[in-house]
């Protein structure tokens, strides 16, 4: 064979179409743009991925939330005896003045009953006395012991009758019974609660904020603000701003905010009951890049992100500077920008260069 014939053979039509599909892969790979999807294969590890975005014009944040009522009181009497009339059960309305339990008045009405007589008696014997010292009959100290007496009978019967009613107990205010705390028939002491009665109407959400959103509440007002209760979680409930506590609390070092909320008519919502507090408060880093609290990485006292190669799939920890927030997001003053995308949870156990993939469910 000649050479002529050899290299045709060599550079054959199969020959020239290789080349031009390794061409294609190599022109494919050069013009490769960063916005294309990261690969899903097989081996690569499955996280949750973040697309950084600026904190935009507010910041939600969420609080767990305890619901408490406007005002709260434990009904009590203020004086002993044995319960023979309880009119309330719990969840029940109540207007002010209504009667809510009364006491065995046997013992009451005895002494209420005497102390009428007392005065009674006392009285005529003043008028008597009064009669005679202007006639010069009697002397003028008669006179004033009967009188003495008089007033003494009259403050023993003005006692009487407000022993007597205290053994009724009213509501101070319309609300509703939270919680009925004795039955009939029981004995109970002096200040003993009977009833916790609270407002119906609007309830108090209580919070508790960290000092970094308190120490700029002038700057962090608050725009939107909902309560979503456990026990109702497919609704919202809007909310209104309270106030703030000025101590913080020991445990937690944060303080107590309060918001409050109309229960809409037919839904139950009782203090006590939990839920989540949403809020949007204007901050100042709004147009800061912002990242998951779950994606930051500690190492070494010093804060990481893993960064993805949108490209190749591939990671790489790179060093931030974050803010204080609240809320799951954190500020993110130096480090990346707006844009970059970065492992969102399941830090854990990643190694530089890694390659990893949107996880998603099945």
């Amino acid at each position: 064979m000649s050479k002529s014939d050899s290299r045709r053979t060599i550079f054959g039509p199969k020959f020239f179409m290789l080349r031009i599909f390794v061409s294609l892969i190599f022109a494919c790979l050069v013009a490769g743009c960063d916005d294309a999807p990261i690969p899903e294969e097989a081996d690569r590890r499955p996280v949750k991925l973040y697309t950084v975005a600026a904190g935009g014009q507010a910041r939600t944040y969420e609080f767990p939330a305890i619901i408490e009522a406007s005002t709260s009181s434990d009904l009590t009497f203020d004086v002993p005896g044995k319960i023979v009339r309880l009119t309330v059960d719990q969840g029940d309305s109540v207007r002010a003045g209504t009667v809510i339990a009364q006491l065995d008045q046997t013992i009451a009405r005895n002494q209420l009953v005497q102390a009428r007589e007392q005065y009674e008696a006392a009285q005529d014997a003043f008028r008597r006395a009064d009669a005679l010292v202007g006639e010069g009959a009697i002397p003028r100290a008669v006179h004033v012991q009967r009188e003495t007496q008089r007033d003494t009978a009259r403050a023993e019967l003005d006692n009487a009758r407000e022993q007597l009613e205290k053994t009724v107990l009213r509501a101070p205010f319309s609300g509703r019974v939270a919680r009925r705390l004795t039955e009939p028939f029981e004995y109970v002491s002096p200040q003993q609660p009977v009833v916790t009665l609270q407002t119906a109407g609007s309830a108090k959400v209580v919070v508790q904020v960290p000092s970094s959103i308190v120490a700029n509440a002038e700057q962090r007002a608050p725009i939107n603000a909902a309560i979503a209760l456990d026990s109702l979680p497919d609704r919202r409930f809007a909310a209104r701003f309270g106030s703030f506590a000025t101590d913080a609390t020991r445990q937690s070092l944060t303080y107590e905010a309060t918001f409050l909320f109309d229960p809409p008519s037919g839904a139950l919502i009782l203090p006590g009951m939990t839920g989540t507090l949403h809020v949007e408060l204007d901050t100042d880093d709004a147009e800061m890049p912002a990242v998951p609290l779950e994606a930051i990485v500690g190492r070494d006292e010093k804060t990481f992100v893993w960064r993805v190669d949108r490209r190749t799939g591939a990671i790489a920890l790179r060093r931030v500077t974050v803010g204080k927030g609240a809320g799951g997001m954190l500020p993110v003053t130096a480090g990346i920008g707006r844009g970059d995308l970065i492992v969102a949870a399941g830090v854990a156990n990643l190694e530089e260069g890694m390659k990893v993939r949107p996880y998603e469910r099945d």
